[in-house]
């Protein structure tokens, strides 16, 4: 090899050593499940359904992690602490309907919601307040396991954050999606306080203590007082976990794995902000990362980069990015099958609610902004499919013959058509629209859409990006050079065998999550 070649060989071996190391430190969606950030797309405690969550630590290293509930229509935080693991540790906890503590709906808990009234569910005391239940001795700030607003580990979630100009009703909390995100690497006197022995922290309180205020400063713990990084190091990822939606009435139950993101955050202090924050705050959020570069997988398996992003939160959107969603669905037939589709945009109230967006009108790649009632996108449904590949097919062009009166019923039209997805968590119910009630049957959801469809089993295409309205041919502006819209979700799915034994019923589910492709922006 001669001289010149060998630099040129040189120059582009360190070019793609470049590469990888800038592609270690861009957001992206770890396909092994772990990471410093994790998405759970949904959580209901609607129509007798309990949700239960876990989180595991994989390391050897403690750590800080914000946990956050957010309810499904604008994405308002309903309930908000901090959790602080152990090495190795794993912290479950159930979210239920208050009813099931509250059975006969008279339990007040000294709560008010925004005009100062007792916070009651629609039937009265707990019953229709959803809740979180926490037998686990995990550190959390407030220390939930010994005691919360309703009882010991029995957290009500909050109405306080419902002032969007849309409905204040604590029912609203009742479904939505919820993050874990790493606030730091615990260290020093702080691990020693979150490590478990004998399968009980060995001091829950010090944590505690670290984030009291006090009118005299000098009293105020290390961490209130202004100094949150004392023990606290750089996020170390390695987090993985995940949900299960139960029915105990029906005996049944689907779970998922939370969405894993790598790459949020290299510093302890983002942007010269510390990401461990006080508990009932909402610092740190999917805006706090300082890596505003991501990269995500083509459909040919090839890696994309971002291009111009210039907030951390348009990171975290760019690896949700996707034209086309895809998934399977199944109705009615002797199994007396029923699917229901979750499609949740978990940055969504960044680009359309002038509170976190800072903009009075929706940012791309999003097209309409919170008006109290939603931020309705516009999508289609572009194609329905049976398991034979047949569809809806208009007619071929061409000359029409004569005809007598009355004419016959013109033919279907082609399943091509305009819908709108209104709030940052949505439910599609598959099925006959008159058949459906105020929620869907399986999660009890009321934030959805019917798809009233022509088979009864099959797949359905949904196009996020080019549509058509009474304006004509719509295209939405990229982010990051990917078209489309940021999402996540999964099709669940229930069967129900009505002999499985004589007078003993048996129901069955299966979850799949969303297949979808990516495309450049032009």
């Amino acid at each position: 090899m001669n001289r010149k070649n060998l630099t040129s060989a040189v120059l582009a071996g360190l070019a793609g050593v470049a590469g990888i190391a800038a592609s270690a430190q861009a957001v992206n969606i770890n396909p092994d499940g772990l990471g410093q950030v994790l998405i759970y797309p949904y959580y209901t405690t609607r129509g007798g359904n309990t949700t239960l969550v876990s989180v595991v630590n994989t390391t050897d290293n403690a750590k800080a992690v914000k946990v956050r509930f957010l309810e499904g229509q604008n994405t308002r935080e309903v309930l908000d602490f901090n959790l602080y693991l152990s090495e190795y540790d794993v912290w479950t906890a159930a979210l239920l309907d208050g009813s099931a503590v509250d059975t006969e709906c008279n339990i007040t808990n000294g709560l008010v919601d925004n005009q100062g009234n007792p916070l009651e569910g629609a039937d009265g005391g707990q019953c229709g307040v959803p809740h979180l239940l926490t037998t686990d001795t995990s550190c959390t700030v407030p220390y939930l396991f010994e005691s919360a607003s309703t009882g010991p580990g029995l957290q009500s979630f909050l109405p306080y954050a419902l002032i969007d100009n849309g409905s204040q009703a604590i029912d609203r909390a009742a479904e939505g999606h919820f993050e874990m995100i790493e606030m730091g690497t615990l260290v020093g006197s702080f691990a020693a306080a979150a490590t478990h022995a004998s399968g009980v922290p060995a001091n829950c309180q010090a944590l505690v203590d670290a984030w009291t205020t006090s009118d005299n400063p000098l009293l105020s713990g290390v961490w209130a007082g202004g100094a949150p990084l004392t023990d606290i190091e750089a996020p170390s990822g390695g987090l993985f976990g995940g949900a299960a939606v139960v029915d105990v009435t029906n005996g049944y139950m689907v779970s998922y794995d939370a969405t894993a993101i790598n790459g949020f955050a290299t510093v302890a202090d983002p942007n010269g902000i510390a990401l461990h924050a006080a508990p009932g705050t909402i610092e740190p959020n999917l805006n706090s990362g300082d890596v505003l570069d991501a990269t995500v997988f083509g459909d040919d398996g090839a890696t994309i980069a971002s291009a111009g992003l210039t907030r951390g939160v348009d990171a975290v959107s760019f690896v949700f990015m996707h034209d086309q969603l895809m998934n399977q669905y199944s109705i009615g037939g002797v199994a007396a099958a029923a699917t229901e589709w979750v499609i949740t945009f978990p940055t969504k109230h960044f680009y359309v609610y002038e509170e976190t967006s800072g903009s009075a009108t929706a940012l791309a790649p999003f097209t309409a902004a919170w008006d109290g009632d939603g931020a309705c996108e516009a999508v289609e449904l572009e194609g329905i499919y049976d398991r034979e590949e047949t569809t809806i097919v208009p007619p071929p062009p061409g000359e029409t013959d004569p005809i007598v009166s009355p004419a016959p019923p013109p033919p279907p039209v082609p399943p091509i058509q305009l819908f709108e997805l209104c709030y940052e968590t949505n439910v599609i119910r598959f099925g006959d629209l008159d058949s459906a009630g105020e929620t869907t049957e399986i999660l009890g959801s009321k934030n959805f859409t019917n798809f009233d469809v022509p088979f009864s089993d099959g797949w359905v295409q949904i196009e996020l990006d080019d549509y058509a309205d009474q304006g004509g041919a719509q295209s939405r502006d990229a982010l990051g050079g990917l078209e489309g819209l940021p999402v996540t979700g999964f099709a669940v799915q229930k069967f129900g065998n009505a002999n499985a034994d004589a007078g003993l019923a048996a129901f069955y589910g299966g979850l799949y999550e969303h297949k979808g492709t990516r495309k450049a922006g032009s």
